[in-house]
């Protein structure tokens, strides 16, 4: 099959084990005391003990947190008083205890120390798959400290979460009008030998053409937003989940069309947002841990055998998991199942 040519992202490094990127000059010895300073606080956050991380706060009413990303749009939260029982909200409703150090990395640091201020910006990626971490897979943030009384202290955190920009999944992006303006390396990859779907004239297409209207009907929903002046987050919208139709193995096939930064995006084996399908469907049809992990694993394309074998379960154990999952959500067959689990909307 062949694909038109398009302009794409350069290619991601692939992570590795160390937390920090990007840095080209060494660090004076008072940016190492704000970046140690920073570290502290950042670890003390996904360890979950909320006392040590709130004394890293300058507890007065011009500290600031400011939150942008696809599924909130953008929350800002002013003064002490505001932001402690947020704080103490997010660590009751999400627990945690990670080791930073090892499961999530900085790249392109830059630190800027002036007298008493100083501000740090980074990109934070998740190093392979950290299920329950508070974080996304990719984030751009930046810190600004100041010195009280001879302490560094928080003053202000900016988190912005792109969707753009994160190229460990294939991403096709389209302009207001449609048209095919960047196909990234792994998109470009996969789409030589993908069964469902295929770039023609500058446009995308479903192979099989039973499933072309649904495909088109998202993307002109998703110009249509565009086309606005309320970014995506605001109306609580999720990425459209486009079935288009199965493999010659019968595996189900089905892409993602949702709108960021001025762009119509298509991903597709995107585990990130399958991950997020699969866990609000857990809820609705009262599916346990191990079976979500198995649909997770049958959504993806593995048969019983493989799924097996990732899981460390015998295929015996495999079938009467989805036996039960077939009760749970009334269905007969793995495809059904996997459709009827993926188009499962969050409430309202």
């Amino acid at each position: 099959m062949a694909v038109d040519f398009m302009p794409c992202h350069p290619p991601c490094s692939v992570p590795q084990a160390d937390n920090t990127r990007g840095r080209v000059m060494p660090l004076s010895a008072e940016e190492e005391e704000v970046q140690a300073f920073l570290r502290s606080e950042h670890e003390s956050y996904y360890r979950g003990d909320f006392d040590t991380f709130i004394s890293h706060w300058h507890h007065g009413p011009e500290v600031r947190r400011i939150l942008s990303g696809p599924r909130v749009g953008t929350r800002i939260h002013s003064g002490w008083a505001e932001l402690k029982p947020r704080f103490e909200e997010g660590f009751r409703q999400f627990p945690q205890n990670f080791d930073a150090r090892e499961s999530l990395r900085w790249d392109n640091i830059q630190v800027q120390v002036s007298g008493d201020m100083a501000w740090v910006t980074y990109d934070q990626v998740i190093v392979g798959h950290v299920p329950r971490i508070h974080a996304a897979p990719l984030s751009h943030e930046t810190k600004i400290v100041q010195k009280f009384d001879g302490e560094w202290k928080l003053l202000c955190v900016i988190v912005v979460v792109p969707g753009v920009g994160h190229e460990d999944v294939p991403r096709i992006e389209l302009n207001v009008d449609g048209t095919v303006v960047a196909i990234n390396a792994l998109a470009r990859e996969r789409l030589a030998s993908h069964s469902g779907l295929t770039v023609s004239g500058h446009r995308v297409r479903a192979l099989n053409r039973a499933f072309e209207k649904d495909l088109q009907q998202a993307i002109n929903l998703c110009r249509e937003r565009l086309a606005t002046n309320l970014p995506r987050g605001f109306l609580g919208e999720e990425a459209n989940m486009v079935p288009l139709g199965e493999d010659e193995q019968g595996h189900p096939l089905f892409c993602w069309v949702f709108t960021e930064q001025e762009r119509v995006l298509i991903s597709f084996d995107d585990a990130y947002l399958l991950r997020g399908r699969l866990e609000t469907a857990g809820l609705s049809f009262g599916l346990s841990p191990a079976q979500l992990k198995l649909a997770e694993r049958l959504a993806s394309g593995l048969d019983l055998t493989q799924a097996a074998s990732e899981l460390d379960v015998t295929v015996n154990t495999v079938r009467t998991q989805v036996r039960r999952m077939f009760e749970k959500t009334q269905t007969h067959n793995q495809a059904a199942m996997v459709s009827r689990l993926l188009n499962v909307q969050a409430p309202d």
